[in-house]
């Protein structure tokens, strides 16, 4: 960030304006007739007085600020004295005061607000008018055509000053960009602000809506101070210069006007930097609120308020952005544990009902003679089968929760029909509606979901209806699918017809898609449509 000291470059101005108007004068001796030596005087002493503001403006920014209304009145003095004493509201020596006048309306535009630097530059223009009358009340020749050609300069000049003090405190800093490799936001944020500043030491804490205490990290050498884990955050107010060891801060308030403040309150992270001078910033974002501290800043100044606000944005806005990230893990780390938790009621815990299912068949056809050495085999291929669909599970949470690629549907379901057969003695078949024609392409994803509301499905018609066969009808919509399944068993009670199967309707909501159960020539109708983009 290219950092300005307007204060001590502007006493450097008043240094160099006044050694010019030293020089110009002696060049110039005629210039000076009606004032006499007292001209040469009154400029000699104005450089004497500029050289001493440009030590203090050296010095302290402390002090820089204190003396400038003060300065800017000997400023104004002198240029109203000069005007005068030289007569240069009409002479050709007023070409040299257009350059004072420029260095009045710079200082004010640079120190003050947008309202004391229109009253300075009417009071100005209105005090030329005064100086012009003067001139012409001492029986001086009065060209009233060049007096008001140049009031007419200074108006005009007076405006562009004004406007470049309208737009002056949007100063342009580096965006905050995010570091590739794995960092702490705070961490991150922090040196980006210091890296802007040139600082050496620095601190920030960051309290999230809904926290009670803030998260605070901190940069390079502290004072001593209190515990700063131990601190409480407190309301962020305008920014400020703070210099801990003398209680004196330069405060921002929300006019942008400067206000110095002694003894001024070291509050939060200040306290930590009890021997320091630098910058306190609050940091007000969408998601939560802080405080950022600099120290060890060279050449520190109240123009480093007005380029903070910049930074402080940036600040703001990369905490948000965090924050929301951070948000947006939480609410899919929350949807994965869901779908995880589905998943193994869809998969695993069905295939440990159905063996147990196809065990105690088994232990009855003991009992009665008839057992056979394929039931055994079949009950071995099906949780074989099963633990393939559990890897393919356990590698589809590897991946991602989005697969890339399609798969045909109908070809990934015909044998899992013969599975589901198998696992629950249930004759489960699947057709396409005479409509549909050719494969049903889906993408894989949908393709798992799909498969896994076809086993709850199965298993509830099994275990809970008591059904024999199962069949599943597919359809194809624009832009959708839709799935009926249809058993035969004892279905529903008439009460629970409004209250689907938890873990299918869970499912289908958060596919985006919809759910219907009927009862139709005393079969059960369970009827699925889904759009062929689930939601995410």
């Amino acid at each position: 960030m290219t950092r300005s000291r307007s204060g001590l470059v502007l006493a450097v101005m008043r240094s160099l304006m006044a050694a010019l108007f030293a020089v110009w004068l002696w060049m110039a001796p005629h210039h000076h007739a009606q004032g006499g030596a007292e001209t040469v005087w009154l400029f000699g002493a104005y450089l004497v007085f500029a050289l001493m503001m440009l030590a203090v403006a050296a010095q302290s920014w402390w002090y820089d600020f204190r003396l400038a209304r003060a300065a800017f009145a000997v400023d104004v003095a002198t240029f109203l004295v000069g005007l005068y004493l030289t007569e240069a509201v009409t002479l050709d020596f007023f070409s040299s005061f257009m350059a004072f006048f420029a260095f009045l309306m710079l200082n004010s535009a640079t120190r003050w607000n947008r309202r004391s630097i229109l009253l300075i530059a009417v009071g100005l223009a209105a005090c030329f008018l005064l100086a012009g009358l003067l001139v012409e009340w001492g029986e001086f020749h009065f060209d009233t055509t060049k007096f008001i050609r140049r009031f007419s300069t200074l108006a005009l000049l007076s405006l562009m000053l004004g406007w470049f003090a309208f737009n002056r405190q949007n100063v342009p800093v580096a965006r905050y960009i995010r570091p590739e490799q794995a960092q702490d936001p705070l961490a991150g944020v922090l040196d980006y602000a210091m890296g802007a500043y040139g600082a050496a030491g620095g601190a920030i804490a960051w309290m999230a809506q809904g926290e009670s205490r803030p998260v605070i990290r901190t940069c390079g050498k502290m004072g001593e101070g209190p515990e700063l884990a131990a601190l409480d955050l407190p309301l962020p107010a305008g920014g400020m210069v703070f210099d801990a060891p003398r209680r004196r801060a330069l405060l921002l308030n929300d006019q942008d006007r400067m206000v110095a403040m002694a003894p001024a309150p070291m509050e939060g992270l200040i306290a930590g930097f009890a021997g320091a001078q630098g910058l306190s910033l609050p940091i007000i974002g969408r998601t939560g609120r802080g405080q950022l501290v600099l120290t060890g800043i060279a050449g520190l100044n109240c123009d480093d308020l007005f380029a903070a606000k910049s930074v402080v944005r940036e600040v703001a806005a990369a905490m948000d952005e965090e924050e929301t990230e951070a948000m947006a893990r939480e609410v899919a780390m929350s949807r994965l544990r869901t779908q995880i938790a589905a998943d193994l009621h869809d998969s695993v815990v069905q295939t440990l009902a159905g063996a147990k299912f196809r065990l105690e068949a088994l232990r009855y056809k003991l009992a009665q003679g008839t057992a056979a050495p394929d039931d055994i085999d079949l009950l071995c291929a099906g949780l074989a089968a099963e633990q393939g669909h559990v890897r393919a599970i356990i590698e589809r949470l590897r991946q991602g929760q989005i697969q890339p690629g399609q798969r045909d549907l109908l070809q990934e379901l015909i044998p899992l029909a013969d599975q589901l057969s198998a696992q629950w003695l249930v004759a489960v078949s699947v057709s396409v509606s005479a409509e549909g024609e050719g494969p049903i392409i889906v993408p894989t994803a949908l393709n798992f979901e799909i498969q896994q509301i076809l086993r709850e499905a199965t298993a509830n018609a099994a275990r809970h209806g008591q059904a024999r066969h199962v069949r599943v009808e597919l359809d194809t919509t624009d832009g959708g699918l839709s799935m009926a399944i249809v058993d035969d068993g004892i279905g529903f009670a008439p009460d629970a017809l409004g209250d689907p199967p938890q873990s299918i309707a869970a499912r289908v909501a958060r596919l985006g898609g919809g759910l219907t159960i009927g009862l139709i020539h005393g079969q059960t109708r369970v009827l699925v449509t889904l759009p062929m983009e689930p939601a995410g």
